[in-house]
């Protein structure tokens, strides 16, 4: 208790000075015109990428100081973050072949591999080790891109997996499940300090810090699924839902559109739940930090009720199902009410 007690103060002195510092010398400040997806809620004020830096840290010196290989892995997926941040690496296909030789390395050298999902067909397919590996990188590249993706509004990228890590923590106190809860104690006070700092506009993830979530809580997802047999593959598909849903339902929506998929665009459930907020609200801040809050609202009553019936997979295809249709309705409710915009 008193690790985390002085880690909160210290980290959040840290990175307030951090941040200042940053800003007075213009390093890694957002570029506001940087992409449509970004200029779109982030109007004024300028923000930092120090969010993925202080997220490393926090993991490399208290979480993971020991687990040299795993250190290693989340430094490599935070430079390529910080590169396409920086605009070093432009080019979504580059970044994504980067993702790719990252985790196809980490996946097979550490055996994190998915073992279990409770679908007959993909199961009997497991039991081939080269696509056990495939689909294991697939849902890494899925999870860390789809966070990148709803790293849109304030609160919402960190607020979500804030949520996640106490639910996590809330389902290994039980005795029936292992997992490392020291671990977790410190990453909900790491991401606690950031949605204080995210909330008020002042920090930023960037996709350093959302790539570093991602592969964090994929591999978490992986080594809490294969430990435990008693939660079911289908709880961890309601703990990281959303920003993996928002990848896939992206990309079908822009080869619909017949655009590309790398392409950034203001078409995200965040984006239209924001222009609502802004009918009623001037303060384009404040709109931005609601929008997160609200979303986040829903997943949290959600991801509670998951986490009650984490070993029931009936429950949790029920749960998930409704996420998704909750997610379409408002969506498309939402787009048909802003499409001016």
């Amino acid at each position: 208790m008193n690790l985390i007690i002085s880690y909160f103060i210290i980290g959040s002195f840290f990175l307030y000075y951090l941040y200042k510092f940053l800003i007075k010398y213009n390093i890694l400040v957002e570029k506001v015109d940087r992409s449509s997806h970004k200029k779109f809620l982030f109007l004024n004020d300028q923000k930092s990428y120090v969010g993925g830096f202080f997220l490393l840290i926090t993991l490399v010196f208290f979480v993971f100081d020991k687990n040299f290989f795993f250190i290693i892995s989340l430094i490599l997926i935070f430079l390529v973050g910080i590169l396409s941040d920086s605009d070093v690496i432009s080019s979504p296909q580059i970044r994504l072949f980067i993702q790719l030789i990252v985790i196809i390395i980490f996946v097979t050298y550490s055996n994190t591999l998915i073992e279990d999902t409770r679908i007959e067909l993909i199961d009997n397919l497991l039991k081939n080790n080269f696509f056990k590996i495939i689909f294991t990188m697939f849902c890494f590249l899925v999870l860390i891109n789809g966070c990148n993706f709803i790293d849109g509004a304030n609160s919402l990228l960190i607020g979500y997996f804030l949520i996640v890590s106490i639910c996590i923590f809330i389902l290994s106190s039980s005795e029936s499940v292992i997992f490392e809860e020291e671990s977790l104690d410190i990453i909900i006070c790491c991401l606690l300090i950031l949605f204080v700092f995210n909330f008020f506009s002042k920090i930023i993830m960037g996709d350093s810090g959302a790539y570093l979530l991602g592969f964090l809580f994929g591999y978490y997802a992986i080594i809490l699924a294969n430990e435990n047999l008693n939660i079911s593959p289908f709880y961890i598909l309601n703990l990281l839902w959303y920003p993996a849903f928002e990848n896939l339902f992206s990309i079908l929506r822009k080869i619909k559109s017949k655009i590309s998929v790398s392409t950034p665009d203001n078409y995200h459930l965040h984006h239209f739940v924001f222009l609502e907020l802004k009918k009623n609200f001037k303060k384009n801040n404040f709109n931005n930090s609601l929008t997160g809050i609200i979303i986040n609202l829903f997943n949290f009553i959600l991801l509670f009720i998951a986490t009650i019936f984490a070993n029931h997979s009936g429950y949790l295809s029920i749960i998930l199902l409704f996420n998704i249709v909750i997610y379409l309705t408002a969506y498309y409710f939402l787009k048909m009410r802003n499409l001016k915009y």
